[in-house]
Order: structure tokens, then C-alpha cells, then sequence
């Protein structure tokens, strides 16, 4: 077979980053910091508690990328962001994957808060999150995805989005939401009962106590969306016009829950 007839052979990007928090005579302690291929990490300095910053060096996903996520607390507190939005691009030969596994520990603290993903036209992507938590552990988490870049007047028309999220609670599932969107929902994204007018859209997770009165209060916060109680599990879900708009009321939502200020990352 000569050159001109040879098939493409794409390069593909693979990250894994694997963090485990744990306990050391009363101080939190890094027991695990794994970084591989474009998975980075670094730890800005905070005020209080600890914070994970992931990067992706590859610069965004494309068709046959490979991103994992592992995350353990088992004592004290951590915040895992990453540095900026992830960017989801043209899919070429395959989809990009992401998995991420969570896990807190009873009397631990995880938030969980990347800033959103941005899904350019073309894109695909299959996304799976697992969250475990034990009895007593408390966690905010948050995921957003941006349709496009509003302030390059970019429009996306076709895409291939899975993204399924479940949490365990005590080994049993408790919560469990599944996302679909192809090129067919594109053409349909105005009708209400799907994104309407909007191009921006998060989900937020919170357990901690006193859930109804979180619940309520939020009334305060909220623009963009409503939340509800589910088998002790506080879901916020949120539409927004424009990524400035989803991440300004994901940082008042998560802020309100969690009685901590954004990661630095979005702060920058």
C-alpha cells in the first residue's frame, strides 16, 4: 500500500490523574498524587483545607481521547478543580472519553467543581462519573456544558453527547441521571422541554445536613434553575443563557451549599 492510499493514523491524547487525601495524626495528608500522559496536577496554595488543580495538557479532547479522574477522601477536606474549561472538539475517528471516580469517606469533605465543559460542533463525547459515598460524608458537586463559544459566534449543530452520572450512598444507588444529546435534539433544542433559548447547562449535587432547609433557601440564589431532595441527595439543575452566566450561578450555587468561595482556578 503506498502513501497516498495509506489510511490516516490519528494521534491520541490519554491522561489519568489519581489523588488520595487521608489522615496524619490529626493533618490532612497527600497519600496518593498520580499524574500521567496529559493528566496534570498542582495544588495552589489556599487559605483553609486543600485544592487539586487538574490540567489537561493535550489542550482539549478530540475523537479517541482518553481522560480518567480518581479521586479518594478519606479524611479532612479537598476541592478538585481544573485550570480551565475542557474543550471537547471534532471528533475524528472515534469519540473522547472521560471517566471519573469519586469516593468520601464518612466525616470527609469533597467538592467537586470543574469549570464547564465547552462542546464545539462536530464534538463527541462519552463522559461516566461514579460517586461513592459513605454514610456521613458530605460532598458539593458540579458539571456545566457550554454549547459553543457565545463570543466567537460559534454555533453547534452536530454532536454526540453521553454523559451518565450516578451516586452511591452507603453501596446503594441513590441518584442516577442520564444525558443524551445528538445532532436530531440539536434541531429541537428551542422547544421548552429541552434547552429553549439557552446554550448553557449544569447539574450540582449536595449532601450535607439539613437538605430541605439548603433546598429552600437557595430561592435566594437561584436565576437559572430549581433544585429538589432525592434520597438524601440535595440536585440542583441549571439552563443559562451563555457560559458567563452558567458559571457565575454554578459559583453562587456551589458557595451557598458549601460556605466556601470558588476554586482559585475560577477566580483568575
Amino acid at each position: 500500500m503506498d502513501a497516498v492510499s495509506a489510511p490516516l493514523v490519528y494521534q491520541r491524547a490519554t491522561g489519568d490523574v489519581r489523588i488520595t487525601l487521608d489522615d496524619d495524626r490529626g493533618r490532612p495528608r497527600l497519600a496518593r498524587s498520580y499524574q500521567s500522559g496529559s493528566g496534570k496536577l498542582r495544588f495552589p496554595r489556599v487559605a483553609s483545607g486543600m485544592e487539586a488543580m487538574v490540567l489537561n495538557t493535550a489542550g482539549g479532547l478530540a475523537g479517541g481521547d482518553v481522560f480518567s479522574l480518581e479521586v479518594d477522601v478519606a479524611a479532612h477536606a479537598l476541592t478538585t478543580s481544573t485550570q480551565a474549561s475542557e474543550r471537547i472538539y471534532r471528533a475524528e475517528g472515534g469519540r473522547a472519553s472521560v471517566v471519573q471516580t469519586l469516593r468520601v469517606a464518612s466525616g470527609a469533605t469533597l467538592r467537586h467543581m470543574p469549570q464547564p465543559t465547552i462542546l464545539f460542533d462536530g464534538s463527541g463525547l462519552t463522559r461516566r462519573t461514579n460517586v461513592n459515598l459513605e454514610e456521613g460524608a458530605r460532598l458539593t458537586f458540579c458539571e456545566g456544558m457550554v454549547l459553543g463559544r457565545q463570543a466567537m459566534g460559534e454555533t453547534v449543530n452536530t454532536l454526540h453527547l453521553r454523559d451518565w452520572t450516578e451516586v452511591h450512598l452507603a453501596g446503594r444507588l441513590v441518584f442516577a441521571d442520564a444525558v443524551r444529546l445528538d445532532t436530531a435534539d440539536l434541531a429541537r433544542t428551542g422547544n421548552p422541554a429541552l434547552l429553549g433559548d439557552n446554550l448553557a447547562f449544569g447539574l450540582v449535587l449536595h449532601r450535607g445536613p439539613d437538605l430541605a432547609g439548603a433546598r429552600d433557601s437557595l430561592a435566594a440564589v437561584l436565576r437559572h434553575g430549581g433544585a429538589s431532595v432525592v434520597a438524601g441527595i440535595l440536585v440542583v439543575r441549571l439552563l443559562a443563557p451563555s457560559h458567563g452566566a452558567l458559571q457565575d450561578e454554578l459559583a453562587r450555587v456551589v458557595t451557598h451549599l458549601s460556605g466556601a468561595p470558588p476554586p482559585r482556578a475560577w477566580q483568575l
